[in-house]
């Protein structure tokens, strides 16, 4: 079984993909902060539980498998800055394989206990 709370801000992307592969929204939520922003492709932050689940609900709905790579961390103390590479291989509306990529940024910040959670989850973060 692939780990699901990350233990260093390194494996946040991995887990993130690993979440997102295994379809289930709940997994996805738990990596986030309850008061987390995330912004999408139109640039819009949503901020809070509700919008950010929403958000990838709709995410979820491409039917793909993702593969995102980080590219670095730098952490002070328990908070890290993170950019990491993501590929989404799926089908476009006529049925013919296509991948979709980019380079998002994120902030992460470390619990009492250890793990790890996004409180700012940037997609297109090298892209806009």
């Amino acid at each position: 079984m692939k780990k699901t709370r990350p233990t260093v801000p390194e494996e946040m992307n991995a887990c993130f993909a690993a979440a997102y592969n295994s379809g289930n929204i709940e997994r996805i939520a738990n990596l986030f902060e309850r008061g987390a922003i995330t912004v999408t492709i139109e640039g819009r932050s949503l901020t809070g539980e509700k919008e950010v689940r929403t958000d990838h609900i709709n995410l979820l709905g491409l039917d793909s498998k993702m593969t995102s790579v980080n590219q670095f961390a730098i952490r002070f103390e328990n908070i890290a800055l993170l950019r990491a590479g993501w590929y989404i291989d799926t089908v476009n509306k006529d049925g013919k394989p296509i991948s979709i990529n980019g380079s998002s940024s994120e902030v992460v910040r470390q619990r009492q206990d250890g793990t790890w959670f996004y409180i700012i989850d940037h997609p297109f973060g090298n892209t806009i």
